[in-house]
């Protein structure tokens, strides 16, 4: 027999008064004129039927020890690190609501948020949440790398960030690079283009990823780069990328013949925002993510376990 509507209006009453009021069941009881049996009963029944889910917050996944060493070796200002997960994926989903909590603790009305592409900023804004004020912006720092239906494609990362907020988004409608200096001109002066350029210039969050030179980077296996370029880029002294743009061990730019045709913002643009993270996870990624914080590229880093006690090791 089916339960009567009454009795499902009870038990989510009684769910949202507990988890979304945080009422204790004394309370509920005695709004309610029923005793604290009966809502225990309900509390219990909305668990079954589905109406309430219990999972465990991203931050019991943190390992505040790891988090407290990473920040002061590396000078930081903050760190969030995940304990080991049991497969590459699940770190970065782990990674990504532990960072978007933080992120909604941070945020403040009037701030600017910057996003770049790739699978660890994908997760962020994939676990983004409303907050309190509206008055927010999110722009994508780098044009797209990929198909734009990817979920770690730029304009895709800033639309989801941006609807988790509830902010307005400021997608970049290019490719991260043009043919030639002329075509990359002409955009620039569009007006859609030019306004993603001057938000950027008033980031005060950035979140961004880091990539290091080898063929497992985004930016080698979309085509924009090849094996030839790699090899001398590499030999030029670049061990990582963020939007696009490569540096070296001193987190100084590597020159490219393609700079002036390179849709992001630059690195020097970027060293000056106030609140610069960088989401990344492997082992491998570590001289990139620690050249990019010698550098002043980023002051804030978000990782796993594993590259935090690489980014340890390292120096």
């Amino acid at each position: 027999m089916p339960r009567p509507r009454r009795s499902e209006d009870m038990i989510v009453r009684v769910a949202r008064m507990r988890y979304e009021q945080r009422l204790p069941q004394t309370e509920i009881a005695r709004l309610l004129e029923v005793s604290e049996a009966t809502v225990s009963r309900c509390l219990k029944t909305a668990l079954d039927l589905g109406f309430v889910e219990i999972q465990v917050a991203p931050k019991a996944f943190r390992d505040a020890a790891l988090e407290r060493r990473v920040k002061l070796h590396l000078g930081l200002r903050f760190a969030v690190v995940v304990e080991e997960r049991s497969n590459p994926t699940q770190a970065i989903d782990t990674v990504g609501k532990a960072v978007a909590r933080v992120i909604e603790d941070m945020l403040k009305p009037g701030d600017v948020l910057g996003v770049s592409d790739g699978a660890t900023v994908a997760a962020i804004a994939g676990a983004a949440r409303k907050v309190p004020t509206t008055d927010l912006d999110v722009v994508a720092l780098v044009g797209g790398i990929g198909a734009p239906e990817q979920l770690t494609h730029s304009s895709e990362v800033c639309r989801r960030m941006a609807a988790g907020l509830g902010a307005r988004a400021w997608q970049m409608p290019v490719p991260a690079l043009v043919d030639d200096r002329r075509t990359a001109k002409i955009l620039h002066d569009t007006a859609g283009v030019r306004g993603v350029f001057q938000m950027m210039r008033k980031v005060t969050f950035a979140v961004v990823g880091v990539g290091s030179i080898s063929p497992d980077a985004t930016i080698f296996r979309e085509g924009f780069i090849d094996q030839a370029f790699m090899d001398d880029i590499r030999a030029r002294g670049a061990v990582g990328t963020i939007c696009a743009r490569f540096f070296g061990r001193d987190g100084h730019p590597v020159g490219t013949g393609f700079d002036d045709r390179t849709m992001s913002i630059s690195l020097e643009d970027l060293a000056a925002v106030p609140v610069r993270l960088a989401a990344a996870i492997s082992p491998d990624k570590a001289p990139a993510i620690r050249a990019a914080v010698e550098g002043g590229l980023v002051n804030a880093v978000a990782t796993d376990a594993p590259t935090a006690r690489a980014l340890l090791a390292g120096r």
